[in-house]
């Protein structure tokens, strides 16, 4: 029963907050240098049974207390012209899961030309932001956008968490594809990346690996 009335909670949690949020800016910290600015990981079927199961994540920076990203192909039920009715462009768009981490938490990936303060480059035309107004300028028009993907919710892990999980055989590591993330069957979208994982050499590009020097902290 209580799994029922889960998205109308989520839904009034989001209406609630939003309005204020949108007036303030959360800071978004771009990776260090050394570091590449994003890559996607693949949940093998050795997770079948976990709360990342089938799941394609964005790592989209590598913070000082460990890796954080957001899942990407994991659509929930409600709509975001739910939670924006004001904004036409977000009509028939769907919230995602991004993760198990800080459900509470918008963050979101558009494709588009130039980045800003607001936003976070990923790949050539992707970025990763968190800013409250900018959406609001991504969803009201003011902004163009070929490819929006809102989430609630974040992945993380403690430092050296991810490479223990990547090396046991947890998840593969293949390159970001803003294409996969827009113009793919969001359906398709792990079996697809596994396929190509499997083909491909099964390991961490070396640019990929976090230094040891790096992790310190930890992630709650």
């Amino acid at each position: 029963m209580a799994t029922r009335y889960r998205p109308v909670y989520l839904l009034g949690l989001l209406l609630y907050l939003w309005p204020g949020l949108l007036l303030a800016d959360a800071p978004v910290q771009p990776p260090p240098p050394s570091f590449p600015p994003s890559f996607f990981l693949v949940a093998s079927p050795r997770l079948s049974h976990t709360w990342f199961s089938e799941s394609v994540v964005l790592v989209t920076r590598i913070g000082e207390r460990g890796p954080i990203g957001i899942m990407v192909n994991r659509p929930r039920e409600l709509l975001l012209d739910q939670i924006f009715p004001g904004y036409p462009s977000a009509k028939g768009m769907r919230l995602f899961m991004g993760g198990p981490v800080n459900v509470n938490q918008v963050s979101y990936l558009f494709r588009g030309d130039g980045a800003n303060t607001k936003s976070v480059k990923v790949s050539e035309h992707l970025f990763f932001a968190t800013s409250k107004s900018l959406l609001g300028d991504l969803l009201g028009g003011a902004r163009e956008f070929s490819g929006l993907r809102v989430v609630n919710g974040l992945a993380v892990w403690a430092p050296g968490q991810l490479e223990n999980e990547i090396a046991r055989g947890d998840w593969f590591v293949l390159p970001t594809d803003e294409v996969m993330i827009f113009d793919h069957p969001i359906e398709k979208m792990w079996l697809e990346l596994l396929h190509r994982a499997v083909i491909a050499p099964r390991r961490t590009p070396e640019a990929m690996r976090i230094p040891a020097e790096t992790q310190h902290g930890a992630v709650g």
